[in-house]
């Protein structure tokens, strides 16, 4: 750990190492660090440890930037603070903590709580940030968390149920819960108003699919939609286009039933795009079990995969987002487009997450056995023997592969009362060029 002598000219001069942030121990003040962000910003932290043994923890307590609080005022500041410590028994960080917690309002709950936890732990915290701005923030977003009561979360359980749905209600309550269970833990809250609150939904599980006729006009709504003109699209003729982005996203959806999430955040390199088998491998800090999943890409999605690649801009990212090159395209504008897609096609009503259901139900209606269903789909193991779910990390790439290709085949096939389409010469182009490679 680099070490600074306790000097004005010194400090003023410390710099992050390797454009990092950069700790540095005052020579001679126990206690006293001063941080160095990689933008040059300086900030005097002073450090101490409470407990013993093993719940021994170490804290750092922010003294203030070191352009307006000089080396003596930093010094006399951190040796308060170890004093209270050694002397007290205190622990100042955690006295601040609760000081501002005092003031904190749902809207600072929500923000810390998804900077710190959400974003680089949950899987699925667009949907969370959804359900919050929608539906929480105007409600109790300026409301400070010492004032709310576990009467206004029930009653606004219920007005959501009445004004939205009642899975909404249980969606927001459980929000609720998480960000208050959170603070609990941080600190931040002596107890949760809203724990053990009853839900007013009753979650049913969803039973809707494509037909094969809905199956036919949703693929070819899609091709036609690639030659749609910017001057259809401004007369306002029938069929809003969709991004290729979007349409790529859909029709893959539809072709690897895979989830919405992990086809939209997928990364260039997860793909074996150019192999003799094409393999997509999707990590696990991606997948909802926690586990990596290999998905064979047969010919169709092999070609779909590689066109997004070729058409994406020099990101990591296969579908990154037309506002933020940096990031992806969101899981929520994929379920919009799917929503007016169906709405101009008049065809029952199906999100996104109905086609990956479409794509079980095929692969059960062609023989495929349930154990292969599941390893396809990337089911969680629980309903596996011991045995099988942590010793066996056999992949099952052929077997896959086969549902797979059983399914584009399927599908070539419901596609085929279109005779003589594109799709029709695509499938046939892709196949031919699969078999020329092999």
């Amino acid at each position: 750990m680099p070490v600074l002598k306790p000097n004005h000219r010194q400090i003023s001069a410390a710099k992050a190492v390797n454009g990092k942030k950069t700790r540095y121990r005052i020579e001679g003040v126990s206690g006293l660090w001063l941080y160095v962000s990689p933008t040059g910003v300086r900030t005097w932290y002073a450090r101490y440890q409470i407990g013993s043994g093993a719940t021994r923890q170490e804290r750092w307590y922010r003294i203030g930037d070191a352009s307006a609080i000089d080396l003596a005022v930093a010094i006399k500041q951190s040796k308060n603070v170890i004093a209270q410590v050694a002397v007290g028994e205190k622990d100042p960080h955690a006295e601040r903590t609760l000081r501002n917690a005092e003031n904190m309002t749902v809207g600072d709950l929500f923000e810390s709580w998804y900077a710190r936890h959400a974003l680089p732990k949950l899987a699925r915290a667009d949907t969370d940030l959804y359900t919050y701005r929608c539906h929480i923030e105007q409600m109790f977003g300026r409301r400070q968390l010492k004032q709310l009561t576990r009467i206004e979360i029930g009653l606004f359980r219920d007005m959501v149920a009445k004004n939205a749905t009642p899975l909404t209600s249980n969606r927001s309550l459980v929000l609720i819960n998480r960000m208050f269970n959170w603070a609990v833990d941080e600190g931040l809250m002596e107890f949760n108003p809203a724990a053990r609150l009853r839900k007013v939904g009753e979650h049913r599980a969803r039973e809707r699919i494509l037909t094969h006729r809905s199956i036919l006009r949703f693929c070819r709504a899609l091709k036609d939609m690639e030659k749609e003109t910017g001057e259809q699209v401004s007369r306002g003729e029938k069929g809003r286009m969709l991004s290729a982005s979007t349409r790529s996203v859909l029709l893959l959806l539809l072709l690897t039933g895979q989830r919405r999430s992990e086809v939209v955040e997928a990364e260039k390199s997860e793909f074996e795009i150019d192999a003799a088998q094409p393999v997509w491998t999707i990590p696990g800090s991606r997948t909802k079990n926690g586990l990596l999943h290999r998905v064979p890409l047969c010919p169709l999605a092999a070609a779909e995969f590689r066109k997004a690649i070729n058409c994406s801009k020099s990101g990591k990212f296969v579908f990154p987002s037309e506002i933020h090159a940096r990031r992806p395209i969101t899981a929520t504008a994929i379920t919009r487009a799917m929503a007016r897609l169906v709405l101009e096609l008049e065809i029952p009503t199906v999100s996104p997450h109905d086609l990956r259901r479409t794509v079980g139900t095929e692969l059960a209606r062609l023989g495929l056995p349930l154990h292969i269903r599941s390893l396809v789909f990337n089911h969680s193991p629980s309903s596996r023997g011991v045995t099988d779910a942590v010793y066996n990390r056999y992949a099952y790439d052929p077997e896959k592969r086969f549902a797979l290709a059983a399914w584009e085949k399927e599908l070539a096939s419901i596609l085929r009362p279109d005779a003589g389409s594109e799709h029709e010469r695509t499938w046939a182009n892709v196949e031919s060029r699969s078999a020329a490679r092999s």
